[in-house]
């Protein structure tokens, strides 16, 4: 009696025990599996060069997404920065974030890491732009051209553009630094008067130093920690930041439209 009972407990411990690991082995292969097609698309990614046609038809399928996920988005950011804090730069991968700003209609975009590299290496996402297969590149526009005569075609110039720009850590407290002190020396030569020193004056002059680009209104980051790095201290105070992804390797179109959807919807209250 004593042991019948105890087989019929026996039942269900041995049943769940066998469903158990048939769901652990499920799962152990679909993450495999996972990770297997993750490391063909990035072999794929870097192995196919831009000029090809599978990755022209990518682009372009990527901007028409953005651009159809935007229609009816009355707020985009006027300037959006990219940063980055401890991972390496992917200069393929940051290229695309002009290609989509540009089809969201922003008109500025920077890159920023605080060990600037970015800026050193500028050149690397300007050849990744120029080798790409896009109809507008001749709309995207660099902050170190001159984009009063040839950097901007003169039958093209009443229409958008995207003018991108490299920021390092001198660009930042650095930067305020040398205005600062180039404000000390105008009152002591008496050019300037203390009392002319204002708050509109720091900003007209740091417009004037960065080439009249706005101040960022959306700066996008990667991992877990919102971390500014020493970005641009005095033009962020309005700045909305929001995670893309977890690394910059995993970032895709989608992301960049839901952040920009969820910048959508911010609102800003400066308080009275």
């Amino acid at each position: 009696m004593q042991s019948s009972k105890m087989n019929e407990l026996a039942t269900p411990n041995l049943m769940a025990s066998t469903l158990w690991l048939l769901l652990h082995t499920v799962v152990t292969w679909m993450e495999h599996l996972w990770w297997l097609l993750r490391r063909c698309r990035k072999a794929l990614h870097h192995i196919l060069p831009f000029g090809t046609a599978i990755e022209s038809y990518r682009l372009k399928q990527s901007q028409q997404y953005v651009k159809a996920q935007l229609q009816m988005v009355s707020k985009v950011p006027t300037h959006l920065v990219v940063l980055l804090g401890p991972e390496q730069p992917d200069y393929q991968r940051l290229s695309q974030f002009i290609y989509w700003s540009y089809a969201a209609g922003i008109a500025y975009v920077s890159f920023y890491d605080h060990n600037g590299t970015i800026k050193r290496n500028h050149e690397q996402i300007k050849r990744c732009v120029g080798d790409a297969p896009l109809e507008d590149k001749n709309h995207i526009c660099w902050s170190d051209q001159n984009h009063d005569t040839a950097a901007v075609d003169k039958t093209t110039s009443d229409r958008k553009r995207t003018l991108v720009s490299f920021l390092s850590p001198e660009d930042g407290k650095q930067g305020l630094v040398s205005l600062s002190r180039s404000i000390g020396e105008s009152v002591r030569r008496r050019d300037l008067f203390p009392s002319d020193v204002s708050i509109e004056l720091l900003d007209s002059r740091l417009q004037a130093s960065s080439g009249y680009v706005p101040d960022p209104d959306l700066a996008l980051y990667f991992g877990e920690v919102c971390s500014t790095y020493g970005l641009l201290p005095w033009q962020i105070r309005l700045t909305e930041f929001l995670q893309l992804e977890w690394r910059l390797a995993d970032s895709n179109e989608h992301h960049f439209v839901d952040c920009l959807l969820r910048f959508a919807k911010c609102e800003q209250r400066l308080g009275t």
